[in-house]
């Protein structure tokens, strides 16, 4: 095959060197073509597709797949671009084919500088350029203020002798005049120039900042770190297989919220069951499908051990220099008590009284007592910019029983009350929930399921159209001595309520009087008009059907009798 023709000019040996050369050239790309496509079958860096979420409480399970091809024997794939919040003892890999997997790691990944813009050059240039206008503009006021420091200083001289000197400084008035004159234009010129720097410099500094800026957004980040799988396989053969690899993200969570909208008191309550859902994870989820689980992966799963608690004598002067320490913080205790008592206000110590006798704290618990799976049916974004992504996971009307309720003591309110009954089966969680009450916004609620009464109580917020008011009447109090001994003070007090609407209505008021801690104080109902009384805790509950457009009153009173040599805290209503 003649390949190339040489002039006869040519010397055989430079021919034969050429063709050498042209041979090794072609072999050595061919060298490089071969360990390049190796290179592209044996080690395939792919970023997988997250096709599936699962969104715990704190923390996210994330389903990422890819395709790809490997060759026959011993093969690695790398998944990159992954979110670098892994939780490695997490990582299970499923492959779609007849390739083994031989081993799988986690690790952490930092980019390399990318391509730089081309902008980037000229903005960096126009930072120099700003640079040295600033510096022009500090040399210029630098010395436009040594002008006006030598002018002021000649001007103090105006008229004052030498000393050593046997005649003073004299100057005509013209010559006064003239120098004055002189002074105080230029003294103006310094000023009004020293102004038009001070502008300058500031609408300089802020370009420059804003060029910063642009020129820092232009600039490739090489420190935000990235995680990434290597997959070590082995097939038979060389072929595609689908691999999946299913890990937890920890900046991940979702917390619930809810839309309560009643449309009437004949009709049942529509809850509407959203999720907030939080992806901080640096990855955007794009058309996931999204599952909310109450579970809690990340919690510590080791059972508790008890060891042996022992008990022994102690000697005597341990025993007393205890009983001294706790007669010593006892005292302390109280005399706190009683510096809170005296700061606070009535209405503060009455809504902890109130919220001690009526509310009583639940038992602890830890964690859910079951866990919920929530499936989403469409396809889901949720974004990684640090926003809410607020999601639909539920909705259906719930069977309500209303009531009006209120409490005069603190609030002169009356609130419309929303009582379910089995509210476990709805897989509620406490969170936050908007009302709505005949499409008009009412404003927010705590929704709490985590409690131990048979019916749950949900607050719908306040009735306008019924007022109510608690008033103590002119003889509200009585104070006489017993036997000179002892004191009596009577209290009472009155609570009247009007219904504005249209329809009757079932009213629940609560009040309370004080209950004692000593025998030696007495405290006795002496009227309650009604109201079913619950000693312990000193309540009183009256359930009053009011109608339209009407008013109802209550009244109570009671008294607390005490030795007169013992003053005695009462709670004041």
């Amino acid at each position: 095959m003649h390949l190339y023709s040489y002039p006869a000019s040519i010397p055989v040996e430079y021919r034969f060197y050429s063709l050498k050369m042209m041979f090794m050239r072609s072999l050595f790309f061919l060298v490089v073509l071969l360990c390049s496509t190796f290179s592209a079958i044996a080690d395939n860096r792919v970023t997988p597709t997250i096709s599936e979420v699962t969104v715990y409480r704190s923390g996210a399970k994330l389903s990422s797949t890819a395709t790809v091809r490997i060759p026959a024997g011993s093969s690695e794939v790398v998944f990159e671009n992954l979110s670098p919040y892994f939780n490695a003892n997490s990582l299970q890999v499923k492959i779609a084919g007849t390739a083994t997997l031989i081993s799988a790691i986690f690790q952490m990944k930092t980019p390399g500088p990318g391509p730089e813009s081309p902008r980037a050059p000229v903005l960096r240039d126009s930072l120099v350029l700003l640079g040295d206008e600033l510096i022009r503009t500090r040399d210029e006021r630098d010395v436009l203020n040594s002008e006006n420091n030598l002018i002021t200083n000649k001007m103090n001289q105006i008229g004052t002798s030498n000393p050593g000197s046997s005649s003073a400084v004299t100057l005509t008035v013209a010559e006064l005049r003239e120098l004055s004159t002189f002074y105080r234009m230029r003294l103006m010129e310094i000023k009004d120039r020293l102004l038009q720097l001070t502008i300058k410099d500031r609408k300089t500094n802020e370009l420059y900042r804003k060029i910063q800026e642009t020129l820092n957004r232009l600039q490739p980040n090489v420190a935000n770190q990235t995680g990434e799988i290597i997959l070590k396989l082995d097939a038979a053969a060389a072929q595609s297989v689908e691999i999946t690899c299913t890990y937890l993200i920890t900046q991940a969570g979702w917390s619930p919220l809810y839309d309560l909208r009643s449309e009437g008191l004949d009709k049942p309550l529509r809850l509407v069951y959203k999720a907030n859902v939080r992806n901080l994870s640096g990855f955007e989820w794009k058309d996931v499908r999204l599952h909310l689980s109450t579970a809690n992966p990340l919690v510590n799963n080791n059972r508790p051990i008890l060891t042996p608690v022992f008990v022994d004598f102690r000697p005597l002067y341990v025993r007393q220099e205890l009983d001294k320490k706790m007669n010593e913080v006892n005292t302390y205790n109280m005399a706190q008590v009683q510096t809170r008592d005296l700061g606070r206000s009535r209405s503060e110590a009455d809504a902890e009284l109130e919220d001690v006798i009526f509310n009583p704290a639940p038992p602890e618990n830890s964690g859910d007592d079951f866990i919920t799976n929530f499936d989403l049916a469409k396809p889901q974004n949720i974004l990684a910019d640090g926003r809410d992504n607020i999601v639909t996971v539920d909705q259906q009307d719930v069977p309500a029983e209303y009531e009006y309720h209120a409490v005069p003591k603190l609030e002169a309110a009356v609130f419309l009350l929303a009582k379910v009954a089995d509210y476990g089966k709805y897989n509620l969680l406490p969170g936050t929930a908007n009302i709505f009450y005949q499409d008009t916004y009412v404003g927010q609620t705590t929704l709490n399921p985590q409690t131990v009464a048979d019916t749950m109580l949900i607050s719908l917020g306040r009735d306008e159209q019924i007022t109510i008011k608690r008033v103590q009447p002119k003889d509200f109090t009585e104070r006489k001595k017993v036997f000179n001994s002892t004191i009596r003070e009577t209290y009472v007090y009155e609570i009247a309520v009007k219904n504005n609407k249209s329809v009757p209505i079932k009213l629940e008021i609560i009040d309370q009087i004080p209950v004692s801690k000593q025998e030696t104080i007495e405290v006795e109902l002496e009227e309650k008009d009604g109201a079913e009384y619950i000693e312990d805790f000193g309540k009183l509950k009256w359930e009053l059907t009011i109608p339209a457009n009407q008013s109802k009153k209550v009244r109570f009173s009671y008294s607390v009798k005490y030795p007169k040599d013992k003053p005695v805290q009462v709670v004041r209503q």
